[in-house]
């Protein structure tokens, strides 16, 4: 069993602080979509068995018309078995999705809905440039409840400031943004900090300074006692969900279960080997048949895996458990973290996680961890 994700890298705009692949070239999407197919057939048999979880995401997916999205599901149907599909998500713009467009989502055979909200405050949203409103984005999640959508997802990012405003007032922004979302009562609901990434809007004007690191700390342990209050279950670092909805797409790469990654710019893993499409749509439509060098291509050394392994079971709130030799390698560094009160180590089952106090500063931990 593995999962496919499918990259739509189409936006009509660009937020400030986004530095995923994505053009503004809507005119190119049939183009894309041709040789989305060319790479299916190329690649169909690439892992093993049926997939389990299907994920379209962006980009913003919800730029292309049903009848699109409808092409796309048809070419997946005709080249993998689909009847094992537990998740089926796709990524939504609150201002795409008109009750029209909610019901042929649901008829495309979607169960689960991510929308990309960001935060509840006008003034924030237009200065990251979304192209939504808060009243927009409550209208869009009820269209979309009333289209029979009893799984959705909502993204909220935190730690920045969209004007020279005080921690505190800044703080009580994030606190109405938390209490909005748990009012509507998402099944799942993910929560970024926002990042100077390089190549983003942000990072080029070299105008914007990013917060005290104590005040998004502030941010994320607020964050996480209202969610736990309002009975949300955090099982990764950066997201939560109603019992039994956690992403069952996004489990996987955490889990290190191969997933196929069809589009430009989109990444695979088979096990043992990491690849990944050009991050060029000119090159991704003209060479989608013939595929790419072993330049887009790494086999992962032990070395590597391992540390993959750590990383990614480490942001699972369960943690993760070693093989013998895995934890003898690493059994000074455990110690050591464990002893100040940084991680949690179970001895009989080799398993290490973090506590909730280093749940912040886990990127540190997990490179002291590994040095």
């Amino acid at each position: 069993m593995y999962g496919i994700y499918i990259h739509i890298p189409f936006c009509s705009s660009f937020c400030v602080y986004c530095d995923f692949y994505s053009v503004t070239e809507c005119n190119k999407t049939e183009l894309y979509i041709e040789a989305l197919e060319k790479e299916i057939q190329r690649r169909k048999y690439d892992l093993e068995g049926a997939p389990r979880t299907i994920y379209i995401g962006g980009g913003t997916p919800s730029l292309l018309s049903m009848e699109q999205l409808e092409r796309i599901k048809s070419i997946l149907e005709r080249h993998f078995d689909l009847t094992e599909v537990e998740e089926f998500s796709i990524e939504v713009n609150p201002d795409d999705i008109t009750p029209e467009y909610a019901s042929g989502l649901r008829r495309f055979g979607a169960n689960r809905v991510s929308m990309g909200v960001q935060s509840f405050n006008d003034e924030n949203l237009r200065w990251m440039r979304r192209r939504h409103t808060s009243e927009q984005a409550c209208r869009a999640y009820g269209y979309l409840r009333d289209a029979g959508f009893d799984n959705i997802s909502m993204d909220l990012i935190f730690g920045y400031k969209a004007s020279p405003v005080s921690d505190e007032e800044a703080l009580n922004i994030w606190e109405k943004d938390i209490k909005a979302m748990t009012a509507l009562r998402p099944e799942h609901i993910s929560a970024y900090q926002m990042s100077i990434e390089p190549g983003s809007i942000l990072a080029l004007s070299g105008k914007y300074t990013e917060p005290s690191e104590e005040f998004c700390q502030r941010c994320y342990y607020t964050l996480l006692d209202m969610l736990g209050g309002a009975g949300y279950l955090q099982y990764e670092i950066s997201n939560f969900s109603l019992p039994g909805f956690h992403s069952r797409h996004n489990s996987s790469y955490w889990e290190r279960i191969p997933y196929l990654g069809l589009g430009a710019a989109a990444h695979s893993f088979d096990g043992l080997v990491r690849s990944w499409n050009p991050s060029d749509l000119k090159g991704y439509i003209a060479n989608a048949e013939a595929g790419w060098g072993e330049e887009y291509m790494e086999i992962l050394s032990p070395d590597e895996a391992l540390e993959e392994k750590v990383m990614l079971g480490l942001r699972k709130r369960v943690g993760v458990s070693l093989s013998e030799d895995e934890y003898r390698r690493l059994l000074p560094q455990i110690n050591r973290l464990s002893a100040g009160g940084q991680l949690i180590h179970d001895t009989e089952r080799r398993h290490i996680a973090l506590p909730r106090e280093s749940l912040f500063i886990s990127d540190s931990i997990i490179a002291d961890l590994l040095m």
